[in-house]
C-alpha cells in the first residue's frame, strides 16, 4: 500500500498514539497496530482501531496509568 499524503510505502507497526479529544484533552494509547509511512511518517488507523479508541474515551474507561508532562509555549520569544 502506499501513503496518500507522499506516495511512500506504508508498514504495519505497533505505535504510541496520541488522540486528542475535546478542549484541552489529549489520550495516549499503547501498542496500537497502525500503518505508517516510511518515507513521511504519516499514520493510518483500520476504522476498528479508531472505533475502539473512541470507545474508550467515550465510556472513560480507567487508564492502565498517567503521565505528567511539561507544557511549553513559543508563543513569546525565546530567551
Amino acid at each position: 500500500m502506499q501513503c496518500a499524503e507522499c506516495g511512500g510505502n506504508l508498514e504495519k507497526k505497533i505505535i504510541i498514539y496520541n488522540q486528542p479529544w475535546g478542549e484541552g484533552k489529549l489520550y495516549q494509547f499503547e501498542n496500537v497496530p497502525a500503518l505508517v509511512c516510511s518515507q513521511c511518517g504519516a499514520i493510518y488507523l483500520e476504522s476498528k482501531v479508531s472505533q475502539t479508541i473512541d470507545k474508550i474515551i467515550q465510556s472513560r474507561q480507567k487508564p492502565i496509568r498517567y503521565k505528567r508532562v511539561p507544557i511549553y509555549s513559543l508563543e513569546k520569544p525565546l530567551v
